[in-house]
C-alpha cells in the first residue's frame, strides 16, 4: 500500500497473503453484503434441527428432539465422538483397479480408523488442525496428499453427514441444515473457513456459534433449570486445542453474553506437548533426543504417549510410559510419571485459563462473587487440576460438571438451529464479538510521511525518489515495502470487543490532503494498537466522487453480521458516493465488486489479487484516512495544528460538502463572496437558511479539527444542508 506517492501501484503481501489495492465500484443494479458461503437455501418445513461441534479432537453431530432432557447425539461405529483426524491409505487404490479409479484421489479415512492408526504411524496421521482453520498456506500431509485446515475439517464433516439417519434426513428434505460451532476467538478467516468447509462437505449452514455460548444453551435443557429465574453462569471451555469462557448471564430462557475471552492454542494439546518435552529427557538415548524435533517420528510417537498418560494420571497416581522404538532406529524410553510432576508442568497453562476467567469476569462489568454456577465443558475439563483451580480461586459458585463435556457444545449447536428453524421458539439467545473491529489510520499528512521515510530507511533508500524510481530500487521487493509502510498505520476501533451481536457502528474520518482522489480503506481485526498487530481482514480504495481538499469527511461503517463476519461500508458525506465491500480475508480478496476496467462482469465476481501494474498505471492510489473527527487525543490536535497552523481560516476548514453549498450560493448570490454575509438584508427565506447553515457548519468543522465530540451536531447540520440543496434544485 503506498501512502506518500500516489502513482505508485501498490501490491503488498500481509502475513502470507498477496493483493493489489485497486478500486473498486459498485454495479448499480446489484448490492450485495451478505457473505456468499452462507446458506441461501431456505430450509423446509420439518427438516430436523442438526448441531454439529467441528473440534480439535473430536467432533459430535446431535440432533434436537423436542421434549428430551437435551438432543441426541448420533453414534458412528458404536461412540458419538468421532476423532477429528484423517489419513490416506495409498494402497486402497490397488494394480488391479481400473486406470480412471487408480488416477482418482483416494478418499481418506476418517474417525476411529484414523486414530487406530497412530499407534502405527503418527506421522501419517493429521490431526489437530483446527488451530489453522483460515491459514491456507499451513498444510499437513498424509500419504502422497496434503491438506489444508479448511480442507480436513471438510472430510470430517463429510464423515459425519453419511451416517445413515442424516442420509436419510438428506434424501426426504433435499440438504441437510445445520448450525456448526466455533471457538469464541476465531477471527474472520476461520469463521470463514468453517462455513466454506462445511459448504464443500455439502452442508446448509444456519449459522456458526461461538462454542461456550452452545454449552450455555445446552445447559438449558436440564429440567431444574427452567425452575430458576436468573443467574450469572461463567462457561468454561477447555478443549483439545482452545480455551474459551463466557460470562453469560441468563434470564428464564433469554440467554445474554456479557463477554468472552480465550486463546486459540490453549488446549489439551498444550498439555500433550508440555508432557512429551519432559518425557523427551528420557529417551535413550540420549543422541537420538538430541537431534529430535518437534516434527519428528520420535516426537510425534512421544506425544501419543503423552496424551495416554494424560488420562491415565487422572485416575491413577503414577503411570509408566514405555516404548521399545520410538523412531524406527532404536530410540526407546521406559520411564514411571506421577501426577505431581504431571501437574506441575501444565501449571502455567492452568493458570493461563484462570487469568482469562478473570479478565472475562472483569469484562463483563461483575465481580467473582455475583457468578453462581462455572460450566465445565470441553474434554480437558476433566483435569483434576482445572477442577482444583476453579474451586480454589472461586468458592462461593458451583462449579457444574452435570453435562457432558465433550457432547455440551454440539447439544447447544442443536438447540440454537432448533431456534432458528422455529423447532424452540421460546429461548433467545444475544452472543458478543470477540474482537475489536477497526480500520488503519494516519494522525496527519506528517505522519504518513514519517511512516514512509522510516520504512525507506529500512530498505536503504536514503535520498527522496519519485515513483518509477523507489519500484525499480525495489524490484520484488516492493510487496515487502509496502506491507511493512501499512503496518505502521495506527488502529481506529470502530466495534469493540464484547459487543452484542449483530453489531453496526460508523466513524466519521477526514481527507489527508488537497485534491485527493481516493482513500485506502485497511479493515483490522484484534485489539493491539497498529495494523501490524493485528489480523488483516482486507483493504479496498474507495474512490471519492472528484478531487477533493484536506478535511473532506467520509463515514466508514463496520458491521459483524449474527455469525461474527464482517461487512464494510464506505460513505462520502455529501454525495450519493457509497461502497460496500466483502472481504474473503482467507485469501484477502475482495468478492461482490467490480473493477473500473470490466464493467461487464457480474457482481458475484472475485477480483484477482495479481493486477498488472499497466492496468491501473493511471488510478490515484490515495492515503488513508486520517484519524476521526471527535476521537482524538491531544496529540492528534497539537499534531494537526502543526500542519495547518494554529488560527485554521475558513479556507483551511472545507470538505465536499461545504464546497458544494458555496457553489451553489456563489450561484443564487451573484457578486458576492463565495461565504456571504449572514447580515444582507432582503435575502429569500431558503437561501437565508443556506447562508446561516454554511456559517454553522464552518464553525462546526473547525471545532471538530480541534478536537471537539461534536458529531451529532456535525450529522444534524449536513442533513439540513441536504435538505436545502435538494430542495434548491430546479
Amino acid at each position: 500500500m503506498r501512502l506518500a506517492h500516489p502513482s505508485t501501484v501498490a501490491v503488498f503481501k500481509h502475513r502470507g497473503k498477496r493483493m493489489a489495492v485497486i478500486p473498486f465500484q459498485q454495479r448499480s443494479s446489484k448490492k450485495g453484503n451478505t457473505h456468499s458461503s452462507l446458506v441461501q437455501k431456505k430450509p423446509p418445513r420439518g427438516v430436523p434441527a442438526l448441531g454439529i461441534d467441528l473440534g480439535t479432537t473430536n467432533s459430535v453431530a446431535s440432533l434436537y428432539v423436542p421434549g428430551h432432557e437435551h438432543p441426541r447425539s448420533l453414534e458412528f461405529e458404536g461412540a458419538p465422538l468421532v476423532p477429528s483426524m484423517l489419513y490416506v491409505d495409498d494402497q486402497a487404490n490397488t494394480p488391479s483397479s481400473s486406470e480412471a479409479a487408480s488416477n482418482a484421489p483416494t478418499s481418506p479415512v476418517v474417525g476411529r480408523r484414523a486414530r487406530e492408526r497412530l499407534a502405527m504411524d503418527a506421522s501419517d496421521v493429521v490431526r489437530s488442525t483446527k488451530r489453522d482453520m483460515g491459514r491456507p498456506g499451513r498444510l499437513f500431509s498424509s500419504g502422497e496428499r496434503s491438506f489444508s485446515a479448511e480442507e480436513a475439517a471438510c472430510e470430517v464433516l463429510k464423515y459425519l453427514s453419511q451416517h445413515p439417519e442424516l442420509e436419510e434426513v438428506r434424501e426426504k428434505y433435499g440438504g441437510l441444515w445445520t448450525v456448526v460451532t466455533v471457538p469464541a476467538h476465531f477471527d474472520d478467516a476461520a469463521r470463514q473457513a468453517t462455513i466454506a468447509s462445511a459448504a464443500q462437505a455439502g452442508l446448509e449452514v444456519l449459522r456458526i456459534i461461538n462454542e461456550p455460548t452452545a454449552a450455555a444453551l445446552a445447559y438449558s435443557m436440564l429440567p431444574d433449570v427452567r425452575h430458576h429465574d436468573s443467574e450469572l453462569l461463567a462457561v468454561f471451555d477447555l478443549g483439545g486445542g482452545t480455551f474459551d469462557v463466557s460470562i453469560v448471564e441468563r434470564d428464564g430462557l433469554v440467554f445474554n453474553v456479557l463477554s468472552s475471552e480465550g486463546d486459540v492454542e490453549l488446549g489439551g494439546d498444550d498439555f500433550d506437548l508440555a508432557l512429551a518435552r519432559h518425557l523427551l529427557e528420557n529417551v535413550e538415548p540420549v543422541l537420538s533426543a538430541r537431534r529430535a524435533t518437534e516434527d519428528s517420528d520420535l516426537f510425534r510417537n512421544l506425544l501419543v504417549l503423552a496424551e495416554s498418560a494424560k488420562k491415565a494420571l487422572q485416575e491413577e497416581g503414577e503411570f509408566r510410559v514405555t516404548s521399545a522404538d520410538l523412531d524406527g532406529r532404536g530410540a526407546r524410553i521406559d520411564t514411571v510419571l506421577t501426577r505431581d510432576v504431571f501437574e506441575s508442568l501444565i501449571a502455567p497453562l492452568v493458570r493461563r485459563t484462570l487469568e482469562l476467567t478473570e479478565r472475562a469476569v472483569l469484562a463483563a462489568r461483575k465481580r467473582p462473587p455475583q457468578i453462581s454456577r462455572i460450566l465445565l465443558v470441553g474434554g480437558s475439563t476433566r483435569v483434576t487440576a482445572v477442577h482444583r483451580m476453579l474451586q480454589a480461586h472461586f468458592p462461593a459458585c458451583l462449579v457444574d460438571a452435570r453435562l457432558e463435556p465433550d457432547l455440551a457444545v454440539s447439544w447447544g449447536a442443536a438447540v440454537q438451529a432448533a431456534i432458528i428453524l422455529g423447532i424452540e421458539p421460546d429461548t433467545i439467545l444475544v452472543d458478543v464479538c470477540s474482537h475489536t473491529l477497526g480500520i488503519g489510520v494516519a494522525e496527519d499528512s506528517r505522519a504518513v510521511g514519517e511512516n514512509f521515510k522510516e520504512t525507506c530507511k529500512k530498505f536503504g533508500i536514503l535520498q527522496p525518489v519519485d515513483d518509477a524510481k523507489l519500484a525499480a530500487l525495489l524490484g520484488p521487493r516492493l510487496a515487502d515495502f509496502n506491507a511493512q509502510l501499512q503496518g505502521l498505520l495506527r488502529v481506529a476501533p470502530i466495534i469493540h470487543r464484547n459487543s452484542p451481536l449483530p453489531s453496526r457502528k460508523s466513524e466519521f474520518f477526514s481527507t489527508l490532503y488537497h485534491n485527493q482522489a481516493a482513500v485506502q480503506v485497511v479493515v483490522v481485526q484484534g485489539d493491539e494498537g497498529k495494523v501490524s498487530e493485528n489480523r488483516l481482514i482486507g483493504s479496498f480504495l474507495f474512490e471519492l466522487q472528484q478531487p477533493c481538499p484536506a478535511g473532506t469527511r467520509c463515514e466508514i461503517q463496520l458491521t459483524y453480521d449474527v455469525n461474527g463476519m464482517v461487512h464494510v461500508l464506505a460513505k462520502q458525506l455529501g454525495t450519493e458516493n457509497i461502497a460496500e465491500a466483502e472481504f474473503d480475508s482467507r485469501t484477502g480478496e475482495v468478492k461482490g465488486w467490480l473493477s473500473l476496467d470490466d464493467t461487464d462482469t457480474d457482481t458475484d465476481t472475485v477480483v484477482d489479487a495479481e493486477i498488472e501494474t499497466e492496468a491501473v498505471a493511471h488510478l490515484s492510489l490515495a492515503p488513508v484516512l486520517s484519524a476521526p473527527f471527535g476521537g482524538g487525543s491531544s496529540r492528534q490536535s497539537s499534531r494537526t495544528e502543526e500542519v495547518h497552523g494554529s488560527e485554521s481560516s475558513d479556507t483551511d476548514i472545507l470538505n465536499g460538502l461545504l464546497l458544494r453549498l458555496r457553489r451553489h450560493l456563489a450561484k443564487v448570490l451573484p457578486g458576492q463572496p463565495s461565504s456571504p454575509d449572514a447580515t444582507q438584508a432582503n435575502l429569500p427565506a431558503a437561501v437565508a437558511m443556506l447562508v446561516e447553515l454554511e456559517r454553522r457548519y464552518t464553525a462546526l468543522l473547525r471545532n471538530a479539527a480541534r478536537g471537539d465530540e461534536n458529531d451529532a451536531l456535525l450529522e444534524e447540520t449536513e442533513s439540513a444542508i441536504l435538505d436545502g440543496l435538494e430542495s434548491a434544485r430546479p
